[in-house]
């Protein structure tokens, strides 16, 4: 059975969320939170485990939009510039490597985009894992992506 206290609830935290990050639509929240509601109403479950249920969903998603928030203002700022040219190159090899930069960047997430930047600035996999909130060996797992991407790129 649902109550009225959850679906206030449940209003009430869409609507606190949605004002704190702008991108989190209030509508959308009140919408998953209700279908959690209806999700949690066909188990047998105490009030008291419904609401910890509905508290770990809405921790979870301020969690995820803190995250998507760290991003954005870590790469607000991130312009890559295509490779730079050599004293020795051509004019179809500075080009070459300008498109593969621009291809290159279309296919990489915003995540993956963000670890460019911070590389090309001389951070390290510690550093990196700090700020994105994530292991070493998830912030290797996308540089090896990144430079896989690069290579299948540069073989086309």
């Amino acid at each position: 059975m649902i109550t009225r206290e959850q679906l206030a609830s449940i209003s009430s935290r869409a609507d606190v969320l949605s004002r704190r990050y702008y991108f989190l639509e209030k509508e959308d929240l009140i919408q998953e939170g209700y279908i959690l509601l209806f999700e949690l109403a066909k188990k047998d479950l105490t009030i008291l485990q419904k609401h910890k249920a509905i508290n770990n969903y809405f921790s979870n998603v301020e969690r995820h939009a803190q995250y998507q928030q760290r991003i954005e203002q870590n790469s607000s700022s991130f312009l890559v510039e295509p490779d730079t040219a050599y004293k020795d190159d051509s004019v179809e090899e500075i080009l070459e490597r300008n498109e593969i930069t621009r291809t290159l960047l279309d296919k990489l997430t915003r995540q993956e985009v963000v670890v460019v930047e911070w590389l090309s600035r001389g951070w390290n996999l510690d550093q990196i894992a700090t700020t994105l909130g994530v292991s070493r060996n998830r912030t290797r797992e996308l540089i090896n992506h990144i430079i896989q991407i690069r290579k299948e790129i540069e073989d086309e």
